[in-house]
């Protein structure tokens, strides 16, 4: 016990100075303002041809942008492109067991599962697998009827394929000479290591959602992506240390939205905000999560708020930081069972 309360002291101590801390981490500047760009474009898309729902599904489908900076420069397109079907299809999966809780719980945790485990057997830099997750819990947010969903899969499609074009139009401008790519050691696809972390993160990513759902929490997929963002950290440090950015980020970036939120934001400045929020986390992300945090909730929030952009987001808001701390302590719980598991910590 002793020697776990010290663990939990060291954890707590460390994850209180890095909320100070600002990583020094180079990102590329262009890429960063183009994919900004074409998340927000779809929503203006949107409002200007009187569909602004599907104007914001094709701004989740562009999520699958904030990865092109993790890798090597000429290469993004391809990567990106490898990931579009894998990616459409966490959401869709999503759409498609909404309806049935005990299913949508399953197929959550399976996205995770696979999202996890092969983000850590090709060592993924962040954000990994998380984004795999968010879609699909963001799928959620809304009922959707069945004959709707080819519709609504078809523009999360295009946002997908829009901002993979324009990663490649980047780097075709910007990068004149592909760097060579080093072939690393093969190493076996099954891996135990892994495929526990997985299974653990996966399991409670599912089943932090089938319980906040029976106990009617209002926005369970927010607890689960709470979960899913913090069981991003490798060691028992990074959970507490992601556990209480997490939660900082989250208290004052629910300030931030609800102030955005009383002015009854028109759908241009809505276009504006997406742009900027989603510029500043990429910028940030890296750097220091906690701040990162501060613009995730506001853009989470425009990004959930499908029904209307416009009004009624006080309830999204309010019950956001409760979901918060419900999801660190399922994460927190899971990091202990994956600490005391007799396996490689990887």
């Amino acid at each position: 016990m002793a020697r776990i309360a010290k663990q939990v002291q060291s954890g707590f101590m460390h994850g209180i100075k890095s909320l100070f801390a600002i990583q020094s981490v180079p990102r590329p500047l262009s890429l960063i303002v183009i994919c900004s760009f074409f998340m927000a474009m779809p929503l203006m898309a949107g409002v200007l041809a009187g569909y602004p729902e599907l104007g914001l599904t094709t701004c989740v489908g562009s999520l699958l942008g904030l990865y092109g900076a993790s890798f090597t420069p000429g290469y993004r397109a391809s990567a990106l492109l490898k990931m579009l079907l894998p990616f459409a299809g966490a959401y869709i999966l999503g759409l498609v067991t909404q309806q049935n809780l005990a299913a949508s719980a399953f197929f959550l945790g399976l996205v995770a599962v696979i999202a996890i485990y092969l983000a850590l057997y090709k060592r993924m830099r962040p954000p990994a697998g998380f984004f795999f997750i968010m879609v699909c819990c963001l799928s959620k947010t809304h009922p959707v009827a069945l004959s709707d969903i080819p519709v609504i899969a078809g523009a999360f499609l295009a946002g997908s394929l829009m901002v993979t074009v324009a990663v490649y139009l980047h780097d075709l401008i910007t990068v004149k000479d592909k760097p060579q790519i080093e072939a690393g050691p093969s190493q076996p696809f099954w891996q135990l290591a892994i495929a526990v972390k997985a299974l653990v993160v996966g399991g409670t990513v599912g089943g932090s959602y089938y319980f906040a759902s029976v106990g009617g929490i209002d926005n369970p997929y927010w607890v689960s992506i709470t979960v899913a963002a913090i069981l991003q950290g490798q060691r028992m440090t990074d959970f507490w240390q992601r556990s209480l950015h997490r939660a900082t980020g989250t208290a004052l970036g629910m300030l931030l939205a609800t102030g955005i939120f009383a002015f009854s934001p028109s759908p241009l400045v809505l276009i504006i905000l997406l742009f900027v929020l989603a510029f500043t986390i990429e910028m940030l992300i890296a750097k220091n999560y906690a701040l990162a945090c501060i613009f995730i909730t506001p853009l989470t929030v425009i990004l959930a708020h499908t029904a209307s952009i416009e009004s009624g987001a006080d309830m999204l808001i309010l019950a956001r930081m409760i979901d918060v701390l419900i999801g660190a302590g399922f994460a927190l719980v899971a990091g202990g069972v994956l600490k005391a598991l007799p396996v490689e910590n990887r």
